[in-house]
């Protein structure tokens, strides 16, 4: 096998490498933009949970101040009642004294009514800021991994860049322009295929017999496939193992 395969094969691996690396560090923003919306989303079912308990605890407090307000007014008019001098009078202490009773009991049965859904809202409020909580604590960590992965894999691409460098540099200029030829028309690879049993290892062409011949009896030339272009690997060994 030609020597400068090997070297090519390297090449290949680290492009290979790269890319990979290139394309999950594209992915990293996608993935915690993804984590951040169900974050913000659990973040906007606890903030309305306590909004519901707040307005809750308000909507309480106004009734509250509107039955004792209407309780005090209740005892004068009861008061002035027992001073009415006519019918008339009578009957409109009467009628506001029931008004202001009918009043306090609709707002003591909604008062008994916002208090059980209190008591509901509360354990669920806990639950959702715990899971919230948990959420928060498991996404910084996420976030904290992604910036270490991501300054990793830019350092590793730049450090495959460096040894593609030297390796490029060593080929002869012929091989090192076939393979970046081969690597502009097959961005993500293979650019090296084995030769199998007369047919490439990619495309599955199958090699012409004179074609496969030469491959067998003369390894140290650097073959190509004649369909696919790609540049073939033939191991003698390999293929009588």
């Amino acid at each position: 096998m030609l020597p400068e395969i090997s070297t090519l094969a390297r090449l290949e691996q680290l492009d290979a490498q790269s890319h990979q690396l290139q394309v999950r560090l594209a992915e990293l923003p996608k993935i915690l933009a993804v984590e951040k919306k169900a974050i913000e989303a659990k973040q906007k079912l606890a903030s309305d949970l306590q909004m519901k308990l707040t307005n809750n605890e308000k909507e309480r407090r106004s009734l509250e101040g509107d039955i004792q307000l209407r309780q005090t007014k209740l005892k004068k008019l009861r008061v002035q009642i027992e001073q009415a001098t006519n019918e008339t009078q009578l009957q409109a202490f009467q009628h506001e004294i029931q008004f202001g009773e009918s009043e306090i009991t609709k707002n003591e049965d909604r008062t008994l009514e916002l208090m059980e859904e209190a008591e509901a809202l509360e354990p669920q409020l806990k639950a959702e800021q715990a899971t919230l909580a948990a959420a928060q604590k498991e996404g910084l960590e996420h976030f904290k991994a992604a910036e270490r992965e991501h300054k990793a894999g830019v350092a590793q691409i730049a450090k495959n860049a460096e040894s593609v460098k030297e390796l490029v540099a060593g080929l002869d200029p012929k091989h090192a322009q076939l393979y970046d030829r081969l690597r502009k028309k097959y961005k993500t690879g293979p650019i090296l295929c084995e030769a199998i049993d007369g047919n490439c290892g990619v495309c599955q062409m199958t090699f012409r017999l004179a074609f496969w011949q030469g491959v067998k009896t003369e390894p140290n030339k650097l073959w190509q496939c004649e369909e696919c272009s790609r540049i073939l690997i033939y191991n003698p060994s390999v293929m009588l193992a």
